[in-house]
């Protein structure tokens, strides 16, 4: 069975608050099964379970809407099935980097891939000390000297990207995809 890994937009920031242990008894609610949170920040990995879920969209749709009823905070969430998940971490362009200061590694998802193109034509433009790279309809981004400081604000990923993006640092993927394999090895 799938395990699938949701990001939440700006939870647990500004007065949007979805703590983990209520996040996961609401996806218990909803019928997922083995659900599991990955520090405080909007991170739920799950099963399809018996929440009538057989896609990422409706892992999606179910997590949003459950968490506006419950929570009061309309998030929007993107969706990764763990094998996406894998593939987007054997595909990052900086291994050096994560590998010296994963934390200074982001990774950025939207609800749909993002815009290529706008964002090659960032790379090219933006004159700070950051890389950015696109792969498998991801954003890749290197903060060197710390995301706090980067011009490569959450406004300018954005209008890059063509929509919405959450970013979680690289050390917060690996762990992502560690635990929505143990879900996938629970639940099979």
């Amino acid at each position: 069975m799938t395990a699938y890994v949701a990001l939440l937009f700006a939870v647990n920031v500004g007065g949007r608050s979805v703590p983990s242990t209520a996040l996961r008894a609401l996806s218990a609610a909803l019928g997922f099964a083995a659900s599991r949170t990955v520090v405080n920040s909007g991170n739920l990995v799950v099963a399809a379970g018996a929440s009538g879920a057989a896609t990422a969209d409706d892992v999606a749709r179910l997590v949003r809407d459950g968490v506006a009823d419950r929570f009061g905070v309309d998030a929007a969430v993107a969706v990764l099935p763990a094998a996406r998940l894998a593939g987007l971490v054997d595909a990052l362009p900086f291994p050096d980097a994560a590998r010296e200061s994963p934390s200074h590694v982001q990774l950025f998802v939207g609800e749909h891939d993002v815009d290529a193109a706008g964002l090659a034509r960032l790379a090219a433009e933006h004159p700070g000390s950051e890389q950015v790279a696109v792969a498998h309809g991801a954003l890749y981004v290197t903060f060197p000297d710390g995301i706090g400081r980067s011009r490569l604000t959450s406004a300018v990923l954005a209008r890059a990207a063509g929509g919405p993006v959450t970013g979680r640092n690289w050390r917060t993927v690996t762990r992502l995809l560690t635990t929505a394999r143990e879900v996938e090895d629970e639940v099979s």
